[in-house]
């Protein structure tokens, strides 16, 4: 029989953490926040939550225990609700707080391993935050399961003969917590092996990266400084000369200062991707039409050298604010970058066309970055990928008016769907006849993240970083 432990013994920082989950997840299911926000408007638990003061700061431990709560109960929901569906003796709709700390309690025995003294936490957040009766709701559910969890017996969705592609969606999507409309999706397209693998990988924990500054520091200066300090990187197989890959102790980085020195920024290796398929070189004039926040702009100004002239603007303003202060870190230097808040759409920076390179990241359905952002799966519904793709149109013809004759214009998303990728290129070239896509130069990125049109295509089952595209359309003489 295992001990109980002392209550005196218990970690307080981690019941406060606990709380601070709570918070952020009721956030993120009533006000749309997403799960890489910290701190912001208060959500309704906060008269409950200032019984134990949830403002005060977490040292850094529990800080990082609070992101992987809430990153791991939000990538596991629709498992958890199911697990809970399974556990409890009577159904029947919950408290919102109180199937918030359900998940978190069955997220933490099943998939961190805690101990099971450790539910008296959440017997005691249940009955501080909801009702005293909450707590034996708490305790029968989490001691049901980890009764099952010492048999070995944990319930499982099952895949029986005969069952449909949407039956069989549906179990997967149980199994992988992802919503069965994407997981169908996927099936059609993908085919069983191929999907399990891309699911398995949304569910990993993110590989993150960082761009090297090259116009402030050495990479090999960079990177032998870092493994000095105990963080662990390596080359990206795809980015050598620019981009390290934090295998651990991404939190060590950004304690450093290196970010706020301007040496690095985290940055995925699919965006440098698309940096590099844009090729911006020195003494040319760039646009980023779709700018926010900011990271391929600056990428871009490295490549350039701060020669020449490029412009970043956006339709969101607030994206945008930090910006500036970012560049000034990162060495840009004053008077290279010019930064505006505009629709494309609306207003167009003719004053300063024609460019002679445009990039144009368009807001997609962020399907291929899954891993990072988690709360997107749930957010996203299948009509969003067509109404995606009207936007993305509208973009791509404003765009247009600003590419020069013999011009390049680089179109890239976040998203693994070719309704918001190939077919949105094949649609604006039936409709600009005087554009024509291009495949990358040889040499410009390596053959593997490369499809057969040589759009540039990663998957994150396949490549190891996130799904992202980009196409070259050059604009005829």
């Amino acid at each position: 029989m295992q001990r109980i432990a002392p209550k005196a013994t218990r970690s307080t920082g981690e019941n406060r953490a606990r709380l601070a989950a709570v918070q952020q997840l009721m956030r993120i299911d009533e006000e749309g926040a997403y799960v890489g926000l910290v701190g912001g408007s208060p959500t309704r638990t906060q008269p409950h939550a200032r019984k134990r003061d949830p403002q005060a700061p977490l040292d850094s431990r529990d800080a990082r225990f609070v992101t992987e709560l809430v990153f791991g109960v939000t990538r596991w929901r629709r498992r958890l609700d199911w697990l809970i569906s399974q556990l409890r003796p009577t159904g029947g709709t919950l408290d919102p707080e109180l199937l918030q700390i359900l998940r978190l309690g069955i997220f933490e025995l099943l998939e961190l391993g805690k101990p099971d003294w450790a539910i008296n936490s959440h017997v005691d957040l249940a009955k501080e935050l909801v009702r005293p009766e909450a707590g034996r709701l708490v305790n029968g559910v989490l001691r049901n399961l980890t009764r099952m969890r010492t048999a070995n017996a944990i319930p499982r969705p099952k895949l029986e003969q005969g069952f449909s592609q949407r039956q069989q969606a549906d179990v997967f999507g149980i199994a992988s917590s992802h919503p069965s409309w994407l997981v169908e999706r996927w099936l059609q397209r993908f085919g069983e092996a191929d999907t399990l693998k891309l699911l398995a990988s949304n569910n990993r924990r993110p590989v993150y990266s960082l761009r090297v500054n090259t116009m402030k520091v050495d990479i090999g200066a960079l990177e032998q400084e870092l493994q000095e300090s105990g963080v662990e990187v390596e080359r990206s197989p795809y980015l050598s000369g620019e981009y390290l890959r934090v295998k651990s102790g991404l939190q060590d980085v950004l304690a450093q200062g290196l970010l706020s020195d301007g040496l690095c920024q985290v940055q995925d290796e699919s965006a440098g991707m698309v940096v590099s398929l844009l090729d911006p070189q020195p003494g040319e004039r760039v646009l980023d039409a779709c700018a926010a926040p900011g990271g391929k702009a600056l990428f871009a100004a490295a490549r350039m050298r701060g020669e020449g002239q490029l412009m970043a603007m956006d339709a969101n303003a607030r994206r945008l604010r930090g910006l500036p202060a970012t560049a000034a870190q990162q060495g840009v230097p004053a008077g290279f970058l010019t930064i505006g808040a505009a629709d494309l759409r609306e207003s167009l920076p003719e004053q300063h066309a024609p460019f002679d390179k445009v990039l144009l990241d368009v807001p997609c359905s962020g399907l291929g970055v899954l891993a990072k952002r988690a709360d997107l799966r749930w957010r996203r519904q299948p009509a969003d990928i067509l109404s995606n793709a009207q936007l993305q149109d509208a973009l791509l013809d404003a765009a247009a008016r600003l590419v020069r004759p013999g011009g390049l214009l680089v179109y890239s998303t976040c998203s693994i769907e070719p309704e918001e990728n190939d077919l949105r290129v094949d649609a604006f070239i039936s409709r600009h006849p005087d554009f024509v896509a291009e495949p990358a130069p040889t040499g410009l990125l390596p053959d593997s993240v490369l499809n057969q049109n040589g759009f540039m295509a990663t998957f994150p089952h396949v490549h190891g970083i996130d799904g992202a595209f980009g196409a070259r359309i050059r604009h005829r003489q």
